[in-house]
């Protein structure tokens, strides 16, 4: 290897070391620690089965559904104007701010060429609204009759919005915290990436939009796919980075 050579991949390693010191990098625990993405798999998977095993046998979570369908909304009307203006914005959250989110944090890793955390941005954000599609056409599961504010017609089961915040919010629960030298902000910031994730599913029950099992099974598609996919990137680019640097 010549002297060239030599100080280019130094200059590399370099800018490669400050990136993943200033940059939005991924830690690279999922590398690491595949089992809590299998974990993460397993969890959420048996907890849909579960949630979607009740549903066809008519199962005892379903008169909780309904109690709270029939409750929930009623009180939301009786409420003051308040009370709306809090609980519709989760529909957005859930949805708009999410994409809207995904699309800028998707250009700055282009930007910064970190392809990494493209990509797991990008195929967490895609094939979220690919699952929530092909299984809530697969159960078709009707929403509830109590649906309030803003309604919507298509199948619940799982909720859609409860599958995307746990995978965008989840995921850049991910990325900020290892970044906070502070463990009080740290917590602070997987502490609101809960709070956001619970807020949109409360305000979808409220609403009327979703029944509970609805909200429960998308947060355990979300936790299911972001351990499986965003373990799998890591690895991905953990192997390509350890090839690259044998044939240096």
């Amino acid at each position: 290897m010549s002297s060239k050579t030599i100080t280019a991949t130094t200059f590399n390693d370099f800018d490669q070391r400050k990136n993943d010191i200033t940059g939005l990098r991924a830690p690279g625990l999922l590398a690491k620690w595949p089992v809590i993405g299998i974990s993460m798999f397993i969890f959420g998977s048996l907890v849909f089965g579960a949630l979607t095993y009740n549903l066809y046998v008519h199962g005892p979570l379903l008169a909780w559904d309904r109690a709270i369908a029939n409750t929930l909304p009623a009180i939301g009307l009786q409420s003051s104007p308040f009370v709306k203006d809090i609980m519709v914005p989760g529909f957005y959250t859930g949805k708009e701010v999410v994409t809207v989110l995904t699309i800028l944090f998707s250009l700055y890793f282009l930007y910064k060429r970190y392809w990494q955390e493209l990509a797991m941005m990008a195929i967490g954000w895609i094939g979220s609204a690919l699952l929530f599609n092909a299984l809530s056409m697969l159960i078709c599961r009707a929403r509830p009759p109590t649906q309030i504010w803003i309604i919507v017609n298509i199948p619940g089961f799982p909720s859609g919005h409860a599958v995307s915040v746990v995978v965008f919010y989840g995921l850049m629960a991910y990325l900020l915290a290892p970044k906070i030298p502070s463990a009080v902000w740290k917590g602070v910031v997987v502490a609101a990436a809960l709070l956001i994730i619970g807020f949109v599913g409360f305000s979808r029950i409220v609403t009327g939009g979703h029944y509970l099992t609805d909200i429960l099974a998308g947060y355990a598609v979300g936790i299911a796919w972001s351990g499986v996919v965003y373990t799998l990137i890591e690895n991905y680019f953990q192997k390509r980075r350890s090839r690259n640097v044998k044939k240096e």
